[in-house]
């Protein structure tokens, strides 16, 4: 679905920004995740199929600031702050309160880009956990609760603490393919 109405369910009363994608099946909960959104890019934000971002997340994204989101994909009461990129891979949880920050502020800087922020497939991003621009998570990778991440992480690697660090790995299933999660 390509969205420049409003939300059949929605409670605001505010249509979405034109440039938002909602892929077939997928759950936005309101308008009013864009509130703080200044995206000026062409296709700010494309949710793909299956995917449901769930109350209260928000997109506080700067002028150049653009998000993609995978199929399959649950994101609930997380907030997205980037004047740059976001990626997040299919078949990625990323859980209550998660934070995903370009800048130390709780806006993006009007000017400039840093680094994006990319969480490759299957990925898990738990509770509360913080990740900066520069953060990387390799797929099949588990971030832990509250953890702060400002680095690339290995694939199918657990990542924990602030700083976060490397402090395990994920055992993959012998007959584990892409897009499938991880036998833990």
């Amino acid at each position: 679905m390509t969205s420049s109405h409003t939300l059949s369910h929605d409670w605001f009363p505010a249509a979405l920004p034109s440039d938002v994608t909602i892929g077939e099946r997928s759950w936005l909960y309101s308008s009013f995740a864009f509130l703080h959104s200044r995206s000026r890019r062409p296709g700010q934000v494309a949710i793909g199929h299956d995917s449901g971002i769930y109350n209260p997340s928000f997109f506080d994204l700067g002028v150049e600031g653009e998000v993609h989101i995978g199929n399959f994909c649950t994101l609930v009461a997380v907030t997205i702050s980037t004047n740059s990129r976001v990626v997040i891979g299919d078949y990625s949880f990323l859980a209550h309160d998660v934070v995903l920050a370009d800048s130390f502020a709780a806006t993006p800087a009007p000017t400039g880009k840093s680094a994006p922020i990319v969480i490759e497939s299957n990925a898990w991003i738990a509770a509360r956990a913080v990740l900066l621009g520069g953060a990387h998570i390799g797929e099949g990778s588990i971030v832990g609760a509250f953890a702060v991440v400002d680095f690339e992480v290995p694939p199918y690697s657990i990542v924990a603490g602030n700083p976060a660090r490397v402090v395990g790995e994920v055992k993959r299933a012998a007959h584990s393919t892409s897009g499938t999660p991880p036998a833990l």
